[in-house]
């Protein structure tokens, strides 16, 4: 799915900063790339980051005149490194993956004349590439996790202008291929994030939605093939997951919103126990109108009960959106 072609509501969760993310990557110091110039602002919006140690981060986005935007962090300060940027009509980032400080991996879309096309880029230690990727039916990439150098997944959507279907790429060291997934019948449908425990538990997490309902969706890798899993929809009207987290095939979060009798949304938070998805209930921001409501959009785990999870609102009593973010602890959800 082309960005361009996104309602206003997914433009927002997709762009958010899923900066949590970071505290729960931390491992062992490595050699940074070369100095670029240290910035401490700079007009865009940033959706993912994935750090491989202390002195060595990648946050990337989009830029404010709609290119992609990759920053680097050398343990002092951010820095912005040159990417490709396709697309006559904009291009951008939406997930990243550091397997090491000369193998980093980033997602997006681009969009032309014709419409959306996944993106697939490459940090090799040096500079930012675009590495090829199965040309047809693929409309824009959302997420990316790996399991190794040569077990890597990347998820979106595909499909015509008429209906958009679930979309998974596999890396196998060499090239990047499509694997059949699971599609329900709504007109909409889309894999927004993807989590990998080993090379036979991935979880990927997205929406179904037809003309009046939005319906979580699940899918699950167990080394052969993608199959749907059954999750919650407490939401009448809407219900999407925009982040997930696996540390292991009992235990697991995924992130999103649902929607009440007005139309207002609200957090959503899914657990996994090894059996099946619950509902677990979570704080949102009091709503400010039938358009308000709070959202969550990517959820981080330090240890089973040391859980963040990052969104925000669309609007606060003065009209402008705020971020929102909640910790786990083991017990219950509360707002940081």
């Amino acid at each position: 799915m082309s960005m361009a072609a996104l309602p206003r509501k997914l433009k927002i969760l997709t762009w958010a900063a899923a900066s949590v993310c970071v505290s729960a990557a931390l491992a062992s110091a490595a050699e940074p790339p070369a100095p670029q110039a240290a910035i401490t602002s700079l007009a865009g919006s940033l959706a993912a980051v994935s750090a491989g140690s202390a002195t060595d981060a990648w946050a990337v986005g989009q830029t404010q005149t709609h290119k992609t935007l990759a920053l680097h962090w050398n343990g002092t300060s951010w820095a912005q490194v040159p990417t490709p940027a396709p697309g006559a009509f904009g291009s951008l980032l939406s997930g990243v993956t550091e397997i090491s400080p000369t193998n980093v991996w980033a997602v997006g879309s681009s969009n032309t004349s014709s419409g959306g096309a996944g993106l697939v880029l490459h940090w090799n230690g040096m500079r930012w590439a675009r590495v090829p990727t199965p040309s047809a039916g693929i409309s824009g990439l959302s997420g990316i996790s790996a399991v190794s150098a040569t077990d890597i997944w990347a998820v979106g959507s595909g499909g015509t202008t008429t209906r958009e279907t679930t979309l998974v790429l596999h890396w196998d060291g060499r090239t990047w291929t499509r694997v059949p997934s699971p599609t329900p019948p709504g007109q909409v449908v889309a894999l927004f994030a993807v989590s990998a425990v080993s090379a036979a538990d991935v979880w990927a997490v997205g929406r179904d939605l037809t003309a009046t309902t939005g319906k979580t969706l699940v899918l699950h890798w167990d080394g052969k093939a993608w199959t749907q899993v059954s999750s919650p929809n407490p939401g009448a009207t809407d219900n999407q997951l925009l982040g997930v987290h696996m540390t292991s095939a009992t235990d697991g979060w995924a992130v999103g919103l649902t929607t009440n009798s007005l139309a207002q949304d609200l957090t959503l938070v899914l657990h996994w126990d090894g059996t099946a998805w619950t509902q677990v209930s979570s704080p949102s921001s009091s709503p400010g109108g039938a358009t308000g409501g709070s959202f969550l959009n990517g959820v981080a785990m330090v240890a089973t009960a040391d859980v963040w999870s990052a969104g925000g609102t669309f609007f606060d009593s003065t009209g402008r959106e705020q971020t929102l973010l909640l910790h786990w602890n083991g017990m219950a959800w509360t707002r940081f």
